[in-house]
């Protein structure tokens, strides 16, 4: 008994062709209006041909079909037992399909319009060939071989293209900049025989199909494979129950060197729509010697709780050998607030202030006169220059606006100590008060990856991502060795800078000397070698702001109020006209950082 198979349904009644070898070989035309396109009649099928396997029949008629102008499709297979006997092979517009919803409700596209073209094939039981036997040339409706190429059976990507679509999405490459590229590879649109959506869905069908089991499967393998060219990579992992992934960290050799001299102070932040399962991405990042963000760490986590920052953090150490950073930025989490607690207890942690400072007008904009209190707010916690002057000035701060009872502002002073400039600034934060380094990270990341990408393309994004911050490592590098910033001054403590620091770092110390110009430096009291002055800098026509700086010539130390120095490494504009002032011509080397200099080796 032959067994039938078909891939589209016919009207009720409508008889499908089935012959058996031994029958009278016919062909049909049936008369319509559309006249038939004129095609090679090398190309044009007949009946009696016959063609060594199935497939070669099939592709004759495709080719045929795109001549004359329409696609094909299989209507119906005969088999006997697993040998396919025969095959019905139509216009793709034949039949026509009933649909249930009113076509007042579903104005989607249909192209069936019961078209008779068709052809035939049978097998040769003796000869073990394929041939035509039955074929109908005309069809219900007008083709035209032009337009052709644009149906979906005749646009095809080859090995090659396919090979390509692969790369660039693993290298982030969008999908439309892929398609745009084998565009001008050919010179034009017409030249290619695919569009845009082929390359989509080629992605979304071959390239994204996994489910998230299987990604999680392939992402550990892909770090077993890490490690094992590189014993010095270093990952671990946590799956759920059903094998998805619940944690994941991983840092490779160059994270872990980098972190031996550029990880006194992370900045940790974490994003989402990095991946298609929701994973929230986690990065440690640091501030190499030319002030460029370093990447020193990758994490996934399934949630924000305690637990996970826990886990996260201990994890991190172990991978950079128990040595804990000096500080650590990260947001308002109060569940990384207490991991980190658990975690790191000797390690200064400190919120990001640009986050804070930017909630003001949603937090104070009930209050009458909000534009007023956003504006002093911000006088009070940039410009208080000593922990008693913010205390003082934040109380007259909200008494004059009658703001005591507002919580969030109470909540914010309680933890004052950890996000207002004046109480951190005495310790050294790479110039860092903010996680703006891990958030620009993570728009870097962005541009790669989307919320539908695997694990994969994101783990292999991150290490594109690292290659690039270490190119832009070497080139500065590079640029550093082979050429000089000069000075701008006369200054011998210029030069000693000019001699020891990256041109990055170099030209933040030379801004400070020119803006030396508008200082005006006055000695108040001096015993013993031991002198305080007062430094007025015209910060604006009408602004003029005070500091005091005092200097040892015994211990060849200087100190400023502004503390720019103790947070950023960069000697400020006061402490530079009091020792020239001093007539110093040389600075104690306690004020070269070698965390900026440019004989850094790695």
């Amino acid at each position: 008994m032959d067994d039938s198979t078909s891939d589209c349904q016919l009207n009720p009644g409508e008889v499908d062709y089935e012959f058996e070898s031994n029958e009278v070989l016919e062909v049909y035309y049936i008369r319509h209006d559309w006249p038939l396109s004129v095609v090679d009649d090398q190309l044009v099928p007949k009946v009696g041909m016959t063609f060594i396997t199935l497939e070669d029949a099939e592709k004759f008629y495709r080719n045929y079909a795109k001549a004359a102008g329409f696609s094909t499709r299989v209507r119906s297979t005969n088999r006997k037992g697993n040998e396919i006997k025969n095959q019905l092979i139509t216009c793709s517009r034949e039949g026509k399909w009933k649909y249930k919803i009113s076509p007042t409700e579903k104005t989607n596209p249909t192209a069936g319009l019961n078209c008779p073209a068709r052809i035939y094939i049978h097998t040769l039981k003796d000869v073990g060939a394929w041939i035509i036997s039955k074929i109908v040339l005309d069809h219900s409706h007008p083709c035209c071989p032009s337009k052709a190429e644009m149906l979906k059976q005749h646009r095809e990507l080859s090995m090659s293209i396919r090979r390509t679509i692969e790369n660039n999405e693993e290298a982030g490459i969008r999908p439309s900049k892929t398609y745009q590229s084998f565009v001008a590879a050919v010179g034009g649109h017409r030249e290619l025989n695919f569009i845009e959506k082929d390359v989509r869905n080629y992605i979304t069908r071959e390239v994204r199909n996994v489910s998230e089991q299987e990604d999680a499967k392939e992402f550990g393998k892909y770090l077993l494979r890490m490690k094992e060219k590189n014993q010095n990579f270093f990952f671990e992992l946590e799956l759920e129950e059903d094998q998805s992934i619940k944690l994941a960290f991983w840092a490779d050799a160059r994270s872990r060197a980098a972190f031996e001299y550029f990880g006194d102070v992370i900045s940790f932040d974490t994003t989402y729509n990095t991946n298609r399962y929701n994973l929230v991405c986690g990065s440690f990042v640091g501030v190499n010697h030319h002030g460029q963000s370093t990447l020193l760490g990758c994490s996934l986590m399934k949630n924000e709780e305690i637990e996970s920052f826990k886990w996260l953090f201990q994890c991190w150490l172990r991978c950079m050998g128990g040595n804990a950073p000096k500080g650590f930025l990260t947001d308002q989490c109060a569940s990384m607030k207490r991991a980190l607690e658990a975690c790191m207890p000797t390690t200064i942690h400190r919120w990001c202030i640009w986050h804070i400072m930017k909630k003001i007008p949603s937090k104070l904009n009930g209050y009458k006169g909000h534009a007023d209190i956003e504006q002093e707010m911000s006088q009070v916690v940039w410009n208080s220059h000593s922990k008693d002057s913010f205390d003082r000035n934040w109380n007259n701060f909200l008494l004059n606006f009658g703001l005591a009872d507002n919580k969030w502002l109470s909540d914010l002073y309680e933890d004052h100590h950890i996000w207002v400039p004046i109480y951190l600034d005495h310790h050294f934060w790479v110039g860092m008060r903010s996680t703006q380094r891990s958030e620009s990270m993570h728009s870097f990341f962005n541009k790669f990856i989307t919320r539908n990408s695997s694990l994969i393309q994101f783990v292999k994004q991150y290490d594109n991502c690292l290659g690039s911050r270490e190119q832009a490592e070497r080139e500065s590098d590079a640029a550093d060795f082979h050429t000089v910033i000069p000075c701008a001054t006369k200054s011998f403590i210029e030069a000693q800078f000019q001699d020891a620091y990256t041109h990055q770092k170099f030209r933040e110390v030379q801004a400070q000397f020119r803006g030396k110009a508008n200082c005006i430096t006055r000695l108040t009291n001096s015993t013993l070698g031991y002198s305080v002055y007062k430094v007025g800098e015209q910060v604006s026509s009408s602004i003029f702001n005070k500091f005091v700086v005092t200097y040892d010539s015994v211990a060849a130390e200087v100190k400023c109020q502004c503390l720019l120095f103790e947070s950023r490494g960069i000697l400020c504009r006061h402490a530079l006209s009091v020792l020239s002032f001093e007539q110093v011509s040389q600075v104690s080397p306690r004020y070269i950082l070698e965390q900026w200099s440019k004989k850094v080796k790695r």
